[in-house]
């Protein structure tokens, strides 16, 4: 048996993680970045106090489910850190089903190595904030703002399906921040923004902070909207 660890969750279905397909997710440990408003912080590290699921049983429910399915989340957790993500992304393409992938951005390498191989289909990419603030506010490397630049340069050259997005956490992310993602993604084909949910995040100061007004989103749109294809908000 092949053992994957670090598969920490599984959605069946889900209709709102992969963009107009019906899709199960999955959920892996580990990550590279410290987002004070991470709504899975269990699996930021290994995840220990969570059960290993098997990937074999996993593709098998994903193979039963197939009819209703149009395709697969991997999410975390970031999923570029995981060791064994190549293996477990082959396995999942053997369903049949599309698969979708959730990241930061801060291993473009993966990320490519991956779409190489034919393993994604479509790629979501985080972006949290203006990158010169990632090492002050999220424990980022120094060169995240680098890492971060090679994925988005990487992404609008590709044929891959993808978008970035960004969530409009209340006095971490502001319009500044909003306009500096859009100069750097312009020509993107799709940027959202999604509304904070302050829900099991891990900084207590953050969970007491009251969502973003429509407005103020919709002012973020705007700042967006002429550097990008499509800009749309979620979460609402």
């Amino acid at each position: 048996m092949n053992i994957v660890q670090g598969i920490k969750g599984f959605l069946g279905i889900s209709l709102i993680d992969y963009p107009g397909k019906v899709a199960a997710v999955i959920f892996l440990s580990g990550c590279n970045l410290r987002c004070p408003y991470c709504h899975n912080s269990a699996l930021l590290d290994s995840g220990h106090e969570l059960e290993d699921l098997q990937l074999e049983e996993l593709v098998e429910a994903l193979k039963r489910r197939a009819k209703l399915l149009d395709g697969i989340v991997v999410t975390g957790g970031e999923p570029t850190v995981h060791p064994q993500l190549f293996q477990l992304l082959r396995s999942l393409k053997s369903t049949g089903l599309s698969v979708k992938l959730d990241t930061n951005g801060m291993r473009s390498d993966i990320l490519a190595a991956a779409a190489g191989e034919g393993l994604v289909d479509y790629m979501a990419v985080d972006i949290k904030l203006a990158p010169e603030r990632y090492s002050q506010e999220l424990q980022a490397p120094a060169d995240a703002a680098h890492r971060l630049g090679a994925t988005v340069d990487w992404l609008r050259a590709s044929e891959l399906d993808y978008e970035f997005r960004t969530t409009c956490v209340p006095g971490l992310v502001r319009e500044r921040d909003i306009e500096i993602i859009s100069r750097m993604i312009s020509g993107a084909s799709a940027y959202y923004l999604q509304q904070y949910v302050p829900l099991h995040v891990p900084d207590s100061s953050l969970a007491q902070r009251p969502p973003y007004s429509p407005e103020v989103l919709e002012r973020f749109m705007e700042i967006a909207r002429p550097h990008v294809k499509e800009v749309g908000l979620r979460n609402l």
